[in-house]
């Protein structure tokens, strides 16, 4: 395992190896004008997050670092956070500088796609999300505020009143507190603001450097390093007593600060001077400093296990396709009826179709180059719509050749797609033209041995027992009188291969709320709002068009 540091500067991410503390990478981020601002990476250090100017954020793959996925959010995004699971990255979009609101992108990880737009105050650019993932703190800078969002619903629930311009904010290990560096606006200001998280309320106000704009906390919570980008140093904050206990001279313009997940060293980024200081926790002092980057501004560290490497070689067995063509041919094909009244009034329809090689020959001295001539064979029946009884059969042949790669050994086989047939009746009464239509494709294979990497052997999912008790789709379940009085129910569910349902929880005929149940079996949790009420009052009914599987249903 080692660890990384990602830091964001002009148009590049570029990737420090913290136990050499060099450069060994860089990300492009295109176009050439673009300006990478603040990074975020998942808790599995597979994937980091960088917003740019260009409204978009981008993701790059930790393991090949290479990007993977741009995706449009906000205006102006800045400060981004991911949640402790990983599932969801949150992003502050700061918006332009007219704008009278910004808003807050909430990214799934799983699609790499925005889920949900969360409108709050003007001009949001740091965020924090508390350890558990169950709320994400955001500075609102014209508003001198801190909204906070409920991640289970995505709504401010909170606004706390804060220092002048709050730009960063960084959450202690417990939850317990929120630290946000005040920067300042019409005039620098010197704060940041402590806030209780079980209050929302602010306890204790510290003054610090000059333009503190960013903040990160030790992993025992006991410190948090503030950078001041007008004082060209950070300040030291014993978060038991809330006082500066040190002030450490950086580089100039320092602007952005990642610690450790050891908790040894302090990434801090300085703009101006084009590098990056690494400080030492044990003496707080400057280490080491890394030059020659471009204007750095965000900075993320991580540790990286390594990327799976084929541990060893397999030889498997597996049938090869050298080469393929694909073909549609037409015929019209003329058909003399019978003087019959079961003859005036017949469609057609395709019974079966089959091929046949008629000859494969050597094209030339072109190596493994065969000329193929092939037949294929359209039956087809013609039915009374009368009676609709078969009262005539035909077979309409089309003949092919084609050419192909196909190295000794080698099987030649067609697949017909699709065959079709439509007619219609000539005046005269006796004759029925018909075009028949065939698409297909030829293809040369081989059965062949090749020799992949073995990264492991498969891992099985457990398997799931449909044991558990069903609820068709439309259909309710009554809970059991046992207990008779409930004010929980809790439960796993799943829904047929592939499918969704919705199951909603009925208070007699009234619904109070629904969950989406797919087909990986969850669990889920339902508390019923006023309770207790009586079992059989109570009852869940599938919404949706797939079965739903119940487990291990418990009431309290």
């Amino acid at each position: 395992m080692s660890t990384l540091a990602y830091v964001s500067n002009a148009n590049k991410v570029s990737i420090i190896d913290t136990s050499t503390n060099t450069v060994v990478n860089s990300v492009i981020i295109e176009p050439a004008d673009n300006f990478a601002k603040l990074i975020a990476i998942t808790p599995d250090g597979r994937f980091a997050y960088v917003t740019n100017q260009y409204y978009f954020a981008t993701v790059i793959d930790t393991c090949t670092n290479s990007i993977i996925a741009t995706i449009p959010v906000g205006n102006v995004p800045t400060g981004l956070a991911v949640t402790p699971n990983g599932r969801y990255v949150y992003v502050a979009n700061s918006d332009l500088a007219t704008a009278t609101s910004g808003s807050v992108s909430v990214i799934d990880t799983n699609t790499n796609t925005v889920v949900k737009t969360i409108p709050v105050g003007r001009d949001p650019i740091g965020i924090a999300i508390t350890p558990d993932g169950s709320f994400a703190y955001v500075t609102i800078g014209k508003a001198d505020s801190v909204s906070v969002i409920d991640t289970a619903t995505n709504e401010v629930v909170k606004n706390i009143t804060v220092g002048d311009l709050p730009v960063a904010i960084a959450i202690t290990p417990s939850g317990s507190y929120a630290y946000v560096a005040n920067q300042g606006q019409s005039a620098l200001t010197n704060t940041v603001s402590v806030i209780d998280t079980s209050t929302n309320t602010v306890v204790d106000t510290i003054t610090v450097g000059i333009g503190p704009s960013s903040i990160s906390i030790t992993p025992d919570g006991n410190f948090a390093y503030v950078a001041n980008v007008f004082d060209n140093n950070v300040s030291v904050i014993d978060t038991d007593t809330n006082e500066v206990v040190q002030t450490i001279p950086v580089g100039s313009g320092p602007v952005g600060t990642s610690i450790t997940t050891d908790g040894n060293f302090v990434y801090v980024t300085n703009f101006i001077s084009n590098s990056v200081s690494v400080i030492d926790t044990t003496i707080n002092a400057v280490v080491d400093t890394i030059p020659n980057l471009s204007r750095p501004v965000g900075i993320a560290t991580v540790n990286i296990t390594p990327c799976p490497t084929p541990s060893d070689k397999m030889c498997i067995e597996t049938t090869r396709i050298f080469d393929s063509c694909a073909f549609e041919e037409q015929q019209h094909k003329t058909f003399n009826l019978p003087n019959s009244n079961e003859y005036q009034c017949i469609h057609c329809k395709v019974i079966e179709t089959k091929y046949s090689i008629l000859d494969i020959t050597k094209t030339g001295e072109e190596q493994d180059l065969v000329n193929v001539n092939l037949r294929i064979e359209v039956m087809l029946d013609f039915i009374s719509n009368c009676s609709n009884d078969p009262v005539l059969k035909r077979t309409v042949y089309f003949d092919k050749n084609i050419t192909l790669t196909a190295p000794e050994g080698s099987d030649i086989s067609c697949d017909i797609n699709s065959a079709t047939c439509e007619c219609v009746k000539l005046n005269c009464g006796h004759k029925l033209t018909c075009t028949v239509e065939i698409a297909a494709v030829v293809k040369s294979k081989k059965l062949v041995q090749i020799q992949i990497p073995f990264l492991g052997n498969c891992q099985s999912k457990q398997c799931c027992s449909c044991e558990g008790i069903s609820i068709a789709p439309g259909k309710s379940l009554t809970l059991s009188s046992e207990p008779s009085q409930i004010n929980r129910i809790k439960f796993a569910a799943k829904t047929s291969h592939g499918m969704t349902s919705q199951l909603a929880a009925f208070l007699n005929t009234i619904p109070f709320t629904s969950k989406t149940v797919t087909e990986q079996l969850k669990p889920f949790e339902i508390n019923l709002p006023g309770g207790p009420f009586p079992a059989e009052n109570i009852s869940l009914r599938n919404l949706g068009k797939s079965t739903i599987y119940i487990y291990k249903l418990t009431t309290e």
